[in-house]
C-alpha cells in the first residue's frame, strides 16, 4: 500500500527534538525497485522502534546509519531490537527473517521484542526453524556468534497500551482491513511527538479517535495504478 508521507526521511520540526520518523519503505506487493516494502522507524533518544518489516528493511535501516554514510546511530542493525507489526500480509512481513538474523550476525546480543497479531509468533518460530542449519553453523562454526541475539520475545497485540518505557508509550488499536481477522494501527507518544500509523485500513472511527491531535499521521492510500 502507498502512504501519504512520501519523503524518505522526516525530521521533527522542533529544534533539538529527540523524536524522528524514518520511512524505510512505503511500497506495495508490486516489486517496484524504487520502493522498499512497508517499514518505518520511530527514533526516540537514540533508540529505534520499527513498524512493519517489509522487504529491504535492514538494508534501508543500514543505509541511514553511520556505518553507511547516514547519521542515525539508532539504525545501526545490531541496535535494532523492537518491532511492531500491523498485520500479517507478506508485503509487511517478508523482512522478518532479515530482522531476526542479520542484526544478530552483526553483533546484536539480546532477544528482540516482537509485537504483533497472534500469527506473528508462529511465523517467527518457523523462520528460526527454517534457518536452524545456518544458525547452528554461526554459533558453533569457526567464527562463533552469541546464542541469544536471533531469539525473540513475543507480545500479542490488543486494544490499548502494549509497551511503555522511558522513551515512548505505544498503543495499538484494531482497524478493518478487508477479511483479515487481525489488523492494527499504532499510536506512539514520546515527550515531544505523537505519531500515529493507520496500518492498512478502510474508514475507521477508532483510527480517527487515536489520530486526534497527533503531530504526524502515516496513513495508507490505495491506488489501483500504484498496485
Amino acid at each position: 500500500m502507498k502512504f501519504i508521507l512520501t519523503s524518505f526521511l522526516f525530521f521533527s520540526s522542533l529544534l533539538g527534538a529527540e523524536t524522528r520518523l524514518a520511512i524505510l519503505g512505503s511500497g506495495t506487493p508490486n516489486p517496484d525497485p524504487q520502493r522498499m516494502g512497508s517499514s518505518y522507524a520511530v527514533i526516540v533518544n537514540d533508540n529505534a522502534y520499527l513498524v512493519d518489516f517489509g522487504p529491504g528493511v535492514i538494508r534501508r535501516a543500514a543505509e541511514l546509519s553511520p556505518n553507511w554514510g547516514g547519521d542515525i546511530d539508532a539504525l545501526i542493525p545490531a541496535k535494532l531490537k523492537h518491532a511492531f507489526l500491523t498485520h500479517i500480509h507478506s508485503d509487511h512481513t517478508m523482512g522478518l527473517s532479515d530482522f531476526l538474523i542479520t542484526p544478530w550476525i552483526m553483533g546484536r546480543n539480546e532477544r528482540v521484542e516482537l509485537f504483533g497479531p497472534k500469527d506473528l509468533e508462529n511465523m517467527a518460530t518457523n523462520i528460526l526453524k527454517a534457518y536452524k542449519t545456518d544458525i547452528d553453523y554461526r554459533i558453533y562454526g569457526t567464527q562463533p556468534a552469541n546464542k541469544l541475539g536471533y531469539k525473540f520475545n513475543f507480545h500479542k497485540l490488543k486494544n490499548g497500551v502494549i509497551f511503555q518505557n522511558e522513551d515512548v508509550k505505544v498503543e495499538s488499536f484494531r482497524v478493518d482491513h478487508g477479511g483479515l481477522h487481525e489488523s492494527y494501527g499504532f499510536r506512539f507518544t514520546s515527550a515531544d511527538k505523537v505519531i500515529v500509523f493507520s496500518g492498512d485500513t478502510g474508514p475507521s472511527d477508532i483510527l480517527e479517535s487515536y489520530a486526534k491531535d497527533a503531530d504526524i499521521l502515516v496513513h495508507e492510500v490505495y491506488s489501483y495504478a500504484g498496485f
